[in-house]
């Protein structure tokens, strides 16, 4: 025997997912950016972070030096991409 399903929830939950799904896109926009606004100012600190280690710590070698400004220049890279993915 062949059931026409009428007396199933599937079809109404399928229905009710095209009526969210607006409200549902516009939290997850929300939310993508606060993640890129959190991420700006992660990357901005950690840049003044490295600076204060740069500028202050006499006991670095050049060779630790170095790498501290190789990790700068690639938050630096990152904190650029995102301000100009803003715009």
């Amino acid at each position: 025997m062949i059931s026409s399903g009428i007396g199933d929830t599937e079809p109404i939950l399928n229905l009710k997912a095209l009526f969210y799904e607006v409200e549902l896109n516009e939290n997850l926009k929300e939310r993508v950016d606060n993640i890129q606004k959190n991420s700006i100012s992660e990357n901005l600190q950690l840049l003044k972070e490295i600076q204060a280690i740069l500028r202050n710590c006499t006991h670095l070698n050049d060779n630790q030096k170095l790498l501290y400004c190789q990790s700068q220049r690639y938050f630096m890279k990152m904190y650029l991409r995102e301000v100009n993915r803003q715009e």
